[in-house]
């Protein structure tokens, strides 16, 4: 049993080793040294957190040693494994809806890239997909697609700072060499205009200016099973304005860093919780981290934090699988009850039906509020409403955040 679990262990590792080595290639390849330009994600970041942005223009983000799985304890190999499909299931998913838009028809342009030089700051956008209709209503659409493991209800704001820097570059950049694209229909065009590489792609004809063309851009946010439109984005002279301020703010910070000037923590952080911390790559020393260090007293703190976020991860897959068996089940009573009737289903052990549960009910302040002061003062009611709640009592809650640590490479 040991020795399959090493099997198990060892094809987990070269399975995390070819996805690091993938990714490093693929990054190289897509979008060439990010220490030399501000791109729309970091500009995107940099409206969260400063540091975080900086950090990996300064060529301080850890770089992964595929050489530490060899080392690794089981726990902390299928940790690394998960963390790389998360970070790269995009990159898959992307692929497939190349595919599937490219299946439509339409003038499909993936990674368009718009390079320019604002204020001698290098800045890029790579566009995942620009759609463009020519005619009597020429028509650009980009799409920026999103892996998320849940679907949010609301964009991130770094998210919409992205798409209002692509659309902004590229009304601005339109009729300017700044465009290039790397084999599409087999073509590889650098510093061309927007129409120019229309012209040269599809034999389309676009205006000279994009005073006539309906620009838009969206995000496709995309789960494993689920995709939501989140739109459409248009080009505001005000949001490139603010964007082209968090790129000088970034390459500044760069530069005084790299001049020893200061440091990384000196620059500002996302001070409130904020759900991408977990994935930030240099979050090890952040000061909204910064507490007593506990690592040489033996606690056995550290192993129990590994297993409890094992045990968590199981119970994710264990929820998942629950969820996946219970709606196979409400499918097949829905199917094998056509009369909606209401009805019990019965096996050799068990009887199952799916009913209608009412929904929990709540109370409405702001309707109550309304309706009580035809007769009293609002201030008094809403008063009367403050004295009726109760706070129920106060409990201790568990918060655990994982290391990432930074690179030294630039100091």
């Amino acid at each position: 049993m040991q020795h399959n679990q090493k099997k198990s262990d060892g094809l987990a590792a070269l399975l995390a080793k070819g996805l690091i080595s993938y990714s490093e290639d693929n990054t190289a390849k897509q979008l060439g040294d990010r220490t030399q330009y501000v791109g729309m994600s970091d500009i995107g970041k940099g409206m969260e957190c400063i540091r975080s942005a900086v950090a990996g223009k300064a060529g301080m983000l850890p770089k992964p040693d595929t050489n530490d799985l060899l080392v690794m304890s089981s726990t902390e190999i299928y940790q690394t494994l998960g963390r790389q499909i998360v970070l790269q299931r995009g990159h898959w998913l992307e692929a497939g809806l190349e595919k599937a838009l490219s299946a439509t028809g339409v003038n499909l342009v993936p990674q368009l890239e718009i390079s320019v030089t604002w204020n001698h700051i290098p800045i890029k956008a790579h566009l995942d997909f620009t759609m463009v209709w020519a005619g009597k209503k020429p028509a650009v659409r980009i799409l920026e697609l999103k892996n998320n493991q849940q679907i949010p209800d609301f964009l991130y704001a770094s998210y919409e700072a992205q798409l209002y820097g692509q659309t902004g570059l590229l009304k601005s950049c339109w009729s300017q060499p700044c465009f290039s694209v790397e084999q599409t229909n087999g073509l590889q065009i650098h510093g061309a205009t927007f129409p120019e590489i229309m012209q040269q792609l599809f034999g389309i004809t676009l205006p000279l200016s994009p005073d006539g063309v309906d620009i838009e851009s969206w995000v496709l946010s995309i789960s494993m099973s689920r995709v939501k439109p989140f739109g459409p984005y248009l080009p505001d002279n005000s949001s490139l304005n603010t964007c082209l301020a968090v790129a000088k703010k970034i390459w500044t910070a760069k530069e005084k860093i790299q001049s020893g000037l200061i440091s990384i923590n000196d620059l500002e952080y996302c001070r409130g919780f904020h759900p991408l911390c977990d994935w930030c790559d240099v979050n090890e020393d952040c000061p909204k981290f910064m507490g007593k260090d506990i690592t040489n007293l033996d606690t056995g703190c550290d192993r129990d934090l590994k297993e409890l976020a094992r045990l968590k991860d199981n119970l994710k897959d264990l929820d998942e699988s629950i969820k996946i068996i219970e709606n196979r089940i409400k499918k097949t009573y829905f199917l094998a009850n056509k009369a909606g009737d209401n009805t019990w289903l019965t096996t050799d052990g068990f009887r199952f039906k799916v009913s209608t549960v009412a929904g929990r009910k709540t109370l409405d302040q702001d309707f109550l509020v309304k309706e009580l002061a035809a007769n009293l003062d609002e201030t008094a009611v809403r008063s009367i409403i403050k004295q009726s709640e109760n706070t129920g009592k106060a409990f201790e809650r568990l918060y655990v955040s994982k290391i990432n640590k930074i690179s030294n490479a630039a100091a």
